[in-house]
């Protein structure tokens, strides 16, 4: 035997002893990424609370039994059909090592790249990607916050994961008389959460003529006070550029933190030509925008300031951070996506304790309420008292399902 074989078999050996002793991690034994785990089958849970709210997740098990779970805000059955066609995602990740994230993530994009790159079936990659998150957590014992942090290479930028993360509440709908717009951003007011987000409606805010507009912005601003942050989602209903910068200007004195989705998602001269005419800032990112790809253009093209990834969208939590390193190199804040899809929100939470830029992340105030927004995860995934998040140290998301409510509002895909 050779020198460097003997050295090797020691080493292996040496390994196979400390492991048994408790001294290293025995997984890292079986394979390179360090996981005798493999991934047995992705299903597709679709829920529906009829009249109110429809869901989509998918959960991904292993060979010995662990479980991890996503969320993605597209028709179950279109996403079912992502995963068990031919050729689709499950069948790519069988037997696969759930722990080689990034590599599983490639292998997805790859290989169904001549139907897949944008649109539903990145939302399909992101919800599989999030639950090997998820799953990867539980196997090596540690919260996901710790597998994805990475370094964003800054001066004075943070080398410690956060323990508190800051949620906004999205309002929706926020109502359509004064006084129930008092009352629902209210509830957000009592709740003690930062920031509020007020929503364009049929009949409300960017419908009407400029004076009702700011009435409303200032009805709006009025509710919440002074100290907090007030965010606007026009929901793409403008088309006039004329408009919008008229708009902007004059709630512009209400301290708006951002006005979102202004115009139409492809219609990038638009949001540029607003970018540079207010100094309000431009956000957009949740409507029909995924990877990163998009985002350059967005960013480069569009112009804006604040990119909004959707957690149930935009390809799954690493994606998530490149596109927000991205932002982060050009001066822009991240404030991420995912409206009432609550294993969104619980992605969010980890991206949100290692990203420098993203001062809020979305957290729905839906009215109505429902189980499965409100009661969907256990436990509860509720911000505290003061309208922080205490990041969960529990391993992976740190959340299962209630699957008394899984199995009460589960419905075939459709």
């Amino acid at each position: 035997m050779s020198k460097a074989s003997k050295l090797s078999t020691d080493r292996r050996s040496f390994l196979r002893s400390a492991a048994a002793a408790g001294m290293v991690a025995s997984p890292a034994l079986s394979s390179p990424s360090g996981s005798s785990s493999r991934i047995e089958a992705i299903e597709t849970i679709a829920l529906s609370d009829p009249g109110k709210y429809d869901f989509t997740l998918v959960r991904v098990r292993t060979s010995d039994g662990i479980t991890g779970i996503g969320q993605c805000e597209s028709p179950s059955l279109v996403i079912d059909a992502v995963i068990k066609t031919r050729g689709g995602l499950e069948h790519l990740l069988k037997s696969e090592d759930p722990l080689e994230v990034e590599r599983l993530w490639q292998k997805m994009y790859d290989r169904t790249s001549l139907w897949g790159r944008r649109g539903v079936t990145i939302a399909a990659i992101g919800a599989v990607e999030t639950a090997l998150w998820d799953i990867a957590g539980k196997i090596l014992n540690k919260p996901v916050c710790e597998l994805i942090w990475r370094s964003f290479a800054a001066v004075r930028g943070p080398s410690e994961i956060k323990t508190r993360v800051r949620p906004y509440a999205t309002v929706y709908p926020p109502g359509d008389t004064d006084d129930e717009i008092r009352t629902r951003l209210g509830a957000a007011v009592a709740r003690n959460f930062a920031a509020v987000k007020f929503e364009e409606t049929p009949h409300g805010f960017g419908h009407g003529d400029l004076h009702n507009d700011v009435r409303l912005v200032r009805l709006a601003r009025e509710t919440i006070g002074e100290r907090r942050d007030l965010m606007i989602d026009v929901q793409n209903a403008w088309y006039d550029v004329g408009q919008a910068v008229a708009t902007c200007k004059a709630i512009e004195p209400l301290n708006v933190f951002f006005i979102e989705a202004p115009f139409a998602a492809d219609n990038l001269e638009a949001y540029r030509r607003l970018a540079d005419a207010v100094d309000v800032r431009i956000a957009a990112g949740d409507w029909g925008f995924s990877t990163r790809f998009d985002y350059i253009d967005l960013m480069e093209r569009g112009g804006v300031d604040v990119v909004q990834p959707s957690t149930v969208r935009s390809g799954g939590i690493g994606e998530i951070v490149k596109i927000a390193e991205m932002a982060y190199r050009r001066g822009r804040i991240i404030v991420p996506h995912c409206w009432n899809h609550v294993v969104g929100v619980a992605a969010a939470l980890h991206i949100a304790a290692v990203v420098p830029n993203l001062p809020y992340f979305e957290f729905p105030l839906a009215f109505p309420d429902s189980p499965l927004i409100s009661e969907l995860l256990v436990p509860p995934l509720r911000p505290e008292g003061d309208g922080w998040i205490e990041l969960p140290r529990r391993p992976g998301l740190g959340f299962t399902l209630d699957e008394k409510l899984v199995k009460r509002y589960r419905v075939p895909p459709f």
